[in-house]
C-alpha cells in the first residue's frame, strides 16, 4: 500500500488539488450570494432612503478598487460579495471607466450592466434646417437649446465668434452673417456655451467647403467662395428636387452672363423678410439691394443657410441655354426653356393645375 501510494502520490496530489480549487470556487459562489442575499435583506429591513451618487471609475481600475469605490459612494454594502459576484460572472475585466450615476437600490447584476456599457454621453442634439434665415436659425437654436436669440446674434455682431467667411470682414451687421451657420445635426456638449454652438456651427460650414473646394474648382463666373455660398442659396431657397439644383444654378448663371435680372421670388420675400406662399406687384417696389426685379447681379449675402448638395449643384452647373425655369408639378418637379412664349405656356397651364397660384 505504501509503494502504491508512492507510486502514485503526484496523481493523488492533482486530484486532491483539483477538488479543492472546486471547492473554493464553489464556496466563494454560495459565500458571494449569501452575502448579496444578507445585504438585499438588511437593506430592506431598513428601508433605505434611494439617491443617486455620481461614481467615478478610473481607467485600469481592477474588480476589488471598483467594488471599493461603490461601497464607498453606498451604492453596494458590501465590497467583498460585489468583486466575487464580478469574479464569479467572468466580468472582473470587462467594466469601462467613466463618470456614471448610479442608483444605491440596484441589483449587481443591474450595476454590473450599467459598467458594462459604458457612462452614457453627455451630448444632446439639435437640427438646423436648410433654408433657413439667419433670424430662424437663431431661433431654431434658441428652441433647442434654451439659449435666448437675442444674446445669440449679440455673440455674432460681437466678433466672439469667428469666421473667414463674414461679409466684408464685418462681423457687426447681423446680415454679415447670413448663411454662415451651417445647416446639419450636431451633437452638443450639455456644458456648451451659446457662443461654443454658434461656433461648432461656422467651423462645420468651412470644414465642408474646404473639403469640396479641395475636390472641384471654384467656376470661373464666380469670384470667391462667398459668392459660391450666395448662389448655394438661391437654389436652395428655389429648388425642391435635387435634380433640378444643377439646372436652377445654370439659369442663373445664364442670366449673369447676359446682365438679365434674376427675378426670383425668394429674393424679395428675403428682402421684405416675410415668409408668404404669393409675391405680389406691390412687394417688388421694394427699395432693396435684395430686390433681384430691380437690382442685376448676386446680392452682397446668401439669403439663407444651405447645404452641401446645392453647394455641390453650383460646382457642377452644366452648360444650358435656360434662362426661365418655373415650378410645372406638385411634386416639386420645375420645367425649364431659353424661350419666353415657352415660359408663358408652362406658366398658364401650372397655374390651370393649381400647381402655382
Amino acid at each position: 500500500m505504501i509503494s502504491y501510494y508512492f507510486r502514485n502520490r503526484l496523481l493523488i496530489s492533482v486530484l486532491f488539488t483539483i477538488i479543492a480549487v472546486i471547492v473554493a470556487v464553489s464556496f466563494a459562489s454560495d459565500i458571494a450570494a449569501s452575502i448579496d442575499r444578507t445585504a438585499n435583506i438588511v437593506t430592506s429591513d431598513e428601508q433605505v432612503v434611494e439617491f443617486i451618487a455620481i461614481v467615478n471609475i478610473p481607467q485600469g481600475s481592477s474588480a476589488a478598487e471598483i467594488a471599493s469605490i461603490l461601497s464607498s459612494e453606498g451604492i453596494i454594502t458590501s465590497s467583498l460579495a460585489f468583486e466575487l459576484y464580478l469574479r464569479n460572472e467572468n466580468l472582473s475585466d470587462k467594466l469601462r471607466a467613466g463618470e456614471y450615476e448610479i442608483s444605491n437600490k440596484l441589483e449587481f447584476e443591474e450595476i454590473s450592466s450599467i459598467l458594462l456599457k459604458g457612462p452614457p454621453l453627455k451630448t444632446y442634439t439639435i437640427t438646423i434646417p436648410e433654408g433657413l434665415w439667419i433670424s430662424e436659425t437663431l431661433e431654431s437654436i434658441s428652441s433647442q437649446t434654451g439659449y435666448d436669440s437675442d444674446l445669440l446674434a449679440n455673440s455674432l455682431i460681437s466678433g466672439n465668434v469667428n469666421s473667414k467667411y463674414v461679409y466684408l470682414g464685418d462681423f457687426t451687421n447681423l446680415q454679415h452673417w447670413e448663411g454662415l451657420l451651417y445647416p446639419n445635426t450636431y451633437q452638443i456638449a450639455l456644458d456648451a456655451s451659446g457662443e461654443d454652438i454658434l461656433q461648432i456651427l461656422v467651423n462645420e460650414l468651412e470644414s465642408v467647403v474646404d473639403t469640396l473646394l479641395r475636390e472641384y474648382q471654384l467656376p470661373s463666373w464666380l469670384k470667391s467662395a462667398n459668392e459660391l455660398f450666395t448662389v448655394a442659396s438661391l437654389v436652395e431657397a428655389e429648388s425642391k428636387l435635387q435634380e433640378d439644383r444643377p439646372l436652377v444654378s445654370s439659369v442663373i448663371k445664364n442670366r449673369l452672363y447676359d446682365d438679365m435680372l434674376l427675378q426670383i421670388d425668394a429674393m424679395v420675400l428675403y428682402a421684405l423678410q416675410e415668409r408668404k406662399s404669393q409675391v405680389l406687384l406691390v412687394d417688388l417696389q421694394v427699395d432693396s439691394i435684395y430686390n433681384s426685379y430691380k437690382y442685376t447681379g448676386l446680392p452682397p449675402t446668401p439669403i439663407s443657410g444651405f447645404g452641401e448638395r446645392s453647394m455641390k449643384a453650383v460646382l457642377e452647373t452644366p452648360e444650358t441655354d435656360f434662362i426661365y425655369y418655373l415650378l410645372t408639378d406638385k411634386n416639386g418637379k420645375m420645367s425649364f426653356t431659353n424661350d419666353y412664349s415657352d415660359f408663358i405656356n408652362m406658366k398658364n397651364k401650372a397655374k390651370e393645375e393649381g400647381v402655382i397660384p
